[in-house]
């Protein structure tokens, strides 16, 4: 795949309000999520940032939490194949001890942190603006199951900072093209990863002690998703 480094600029557009082009923010991305594939221009993650583009035929995956998406440039190739395990004691204890993390992955795609403001387009050529950032915005990782965790073990299983977070500055608001009769817009967010497993203590002994079935989804990669759908004037 071509890749290319990306440098995200800082830029200050002013609202233009006229027969040609209006913008405007406001939208409370938190509140909604917009999962319909069929309104996306394209879909890009970042991996040390390096912008990479999501393959058309992993779109519909990317946006839906529900199933898993398979990205081709991802080096972290264990939590594409890694398989829950059976709760057991770790080969050869030999007097070892500490918490296990038991789990597989079964969910990943975009979780939104915020949209950029919204450019609708009524003159009969393509435009391209900024679509704004009114604010940072922030995707953070999320236990359920437990109450605390040794975060550790997790992320030595998952194979990346789960427990982290992704953030995107107001400075980083990109660019959007649009359509004559559509308006198009940036979410702006991170390709999070959900896994599922058994959260034990296994002790010097090989016995197994407080076992729980937890549920992890955390930020792998920042993404973005450039979309535009017709304008209803």
């Amino acid at each position: 795949m071509k890749t290319k480094k990306t440098k995200l600029l800082s830029l200050v557009t002013a609202t233009t309000i006229g027969t040609s082009l209006v913008t405007f923010g406001g939208f409370n991305a938190n509140a909604y999520s917009d999962t319909k594939p069929s309104n996306i221009q394209g879909a890009y993650y970042y991996i040390n940032e390096v912008e990479y583009e999501v393959p058309k035929n992993q779109i519909a995956n990317f946006v839906s939490n529900d199933t898993v998406t398979e990205l081709p440039t991802d080096p972290s190739k264990k939590s594409m194949s890694s398989k829950s395990q059976k709760i057991a004691p770790r080969a050869g204890c030999n007097g070892e001890e500490g918490w296990v993390f038991s789990a597989k992955r079964t969910a990943s795609g975009f979780k939104l942190g915020a949209s950029g403001s919204r450019v609708i387009n009524d003159t009969p050529d393509d435009i391209t603006e900024t679509s704004l950032l009114s604010t940072d915005t922030q995707v953070n990782g999320k236990l359920s199951g437990k109450s605390k965790v040794n975060w550790g073990v997790i992320e030595g299983e998952v194979g990346f900072e789960i427990g982290g977070s992704v953030t995107w500055k107001t400075q980083e608001s990109t660019t959007i093209t649009v359509r004559p009769g559509y308006w198009g817009w940036i979410d702006y967010g991170a390709y999070t990863e959900t896994w599922e497993g058994d959260y034990y203590y296994v002790t010097s002994t090989c016995n197994i002690k407080d076992n729980t079935k937890i549920k992890v989804m955390g930020p792998k990669y920042k993404a973005k998703m450039a979309r535009s759908e017709p304008f209803s004037y």
